[in-house]
């Protein structure tokens, strides 16, 4: 069973003993090694199919991956077995020619964080129907050539943000029907990305909210391969907005799960609705009606032509009140299919018609340009004056009413001041009249302590003519006479 035990030993003995140590101390790794599970050697003839570089061992009754597996592989099939550990030394040789590997249907609820250095060359990963429970840090970083990745019909519950890593040629993501409450922003977040991604699909999940800003922000090609119906989202109108957006623009995301996208109302936490009836109840939310940008006089504008595929022959169709050639030098397309507006000016307004085409695709859209007859500043400075004037109206009543009902003088020589002012009073009266007879037109108080500007005469219930002005104001700036 191994080296004798060393008691008391002559020195004779003492090398003896000392090198059957040695080899007991070499042999712990080998026999740890052995404990590790090993899966049987690969047989083409009774459990596995081999067929040139294809191997399939599919319903197998495997409960481990077997071993010398060629190099030359290209496609191995794993699928409905039960393999529940994916551990870092599943292959003892690099397969650098392995493109596709399908562990679907096995029970599989860990995943190493080495299992996948010796095919770093992977195309295609199905782990769909598992137990995988979450995805560590980095866990996919080895497979920078991965393009295709199935974790649908798992229990994933937590991904961390760095699990995609390295993925920068990833095209579809597949992580529907888990348990996932997060959206996986970073799939589509990095730009490098981008450049490839076509479809995310996290769909039937527990996601609540979403990062609606980021959402609208990408172009229309990727957009149409966003999926998140069945989700229990909370209502609200930036939700609506997004929805009514990608339906106007014929995206598949939005237009093949119409009545999928539903939303949780958040004063009646188990009632759902459609997201796109938002605007007709409950939220009120305003109707999108199609595609419209608005700007200000003099400020430049950029309509986007957002197809559905990236790469398409765009031009631009300008509105009949916008054709003549001086106004059209205004109106660049750019390399990228956008138009550019400089200078706007409100006949620029109209609906801006871009077409595109491709082999496979011909496209339509229309964008609504509203351009306000004032300037961003103008707007300002019209509510600073109208502010001004309030405070000025304000001011104004604030002191007629302290005069009024504050006299300043209480004391017994009021009776003099009072009976001068009656003489004033009589003195205006008589210069009026003689004004009048002059034939003199003036600006003269009335009774009510307003001014007539022009001078015109009305008639009052007395019979007498008196002055009048063409128009009244709740704060006129003339003084008043009393």
């Amino acid at each position: 069973m191994g080296a004798p035990l060393c008691r008391c030993i002559p020195p004779a003995g003492l090398r003896k003993c000392l090198f059957a140590l040695l080899q007991l101390l070499l042999l712990l790794p080998s026999v740890s090694v052995q404990r590790q599970p090993v899966g049987p050697p690969l047989d083409c003839k009774k459990t596995c199919v081999c067929a040139s570089n294809i191997i399939s061992c599919s319903k197998a009754n495997l409960s481990n991956i077997p071993t010398s597996l060629p190099r030359y592989t290209t496609v191995l099939d794993l699928s409905f077995n039960s393999i529940t550990r994916l551990r870092a030394g599943w292959t003892s040789t690099r397969l650098d020619s392995l493109q596709r590997l399908l562990l679907n249907n096995n029970g599989l609820n860990f995943l190493s964080s080495e299992a996948f250095l010796h095919v770093t060359n992977l195309h295609y990963l199905d782990l769909s129907f598992n137990d995988l429970r979450q995805l560590d840090e980095l866990i996919f970083e080895p497979l920078e050539q991965l393009q295709v990745l199935l974790l649908y019909k798992n229990n994933i519950s937590q991904i961390d943000r760095s699990a995609f890593s390295g993925l920068m040629l990833l095209q579809r993501v597949y992580l529907s029907h888990n348990r996932i409450s997060r959206f996986p922003l970073e799939l589509v977040k990095e730009q490098t990305r981008l450049e490839s991604l076509k479809l995310l699909d996290v769909s039937s999940n527990r996601i609540k909210s979403l990062p609606i800003s980021d959402l609208l922000a990408l172009p229309a090609w990727i957009g149409s391969g966003v999926f998140f119906h069945n989700n229990p989202l909370s209502c609200s109108c930036e939700l609506y907005d997004l929805v009514a957006h990608w339906y106007i623009k014929d995206l598949t995301s939005a237009m093949d799960f119409t009545s999928s996208h539903t939303c949780v109302i958040p004063s009646l936490r188990k009632t759902t609705m459609l997201i796109l009836d938002l605007h007709r109840a409950h939220l009120n939310c305003s109707e999108v009606k199609g595609l419209k940008e608005e700007a200000y006089l003099g400020q430049s504008l950029v309509l986007e032509c957002d197809t559905k595929q990236r790469s398409m022959l765009k031009r631009w169709e300008l509105p009949r009140n916008v054709t003549p050639p001086q106004e059209v030098t205004r109106a660049v397309m750019r390399s990228d299919g956008s138009l550019l507006i400089e200078a706007l000016k409100v006949e620029d307004s109209g609906i801006y018609t871009c077409y595109a085409t491709s082999d496979s695709l011909n496209e339509t859209l229309h964008v609504t340009v509203v351009v306000f007859n004032s300037t961003m500043s103008g707007g300002l400075e019209n509510i600073n004056t109208a502010y001004t004037t309030l405070v000025g109206c304000l001011v104004s009543v604030v002191m007629v009413f302290f005069y009024l009902y504050f006299t300043p003088c209480r004391c017994a020589c009021c009776t003099d001041q009072d009976a001068e002012k009656e003489d004033f009073r009589g003195s205006l009266h008589s210069s009026d009249e003689n004004l009048s007879q002059a034939g003199r037109h003036a600006a003269m108080p009335e009774q009510n302590g307003n001014l007539n500007p022009i001078g015109e005469e009305n008639e009052g219930e007395d019979g007498r003519k008196r002055r009048g002005s063409d128009s009244e104001s709740v704060c006129s700036d003339a003084p008043m006479v009393v």
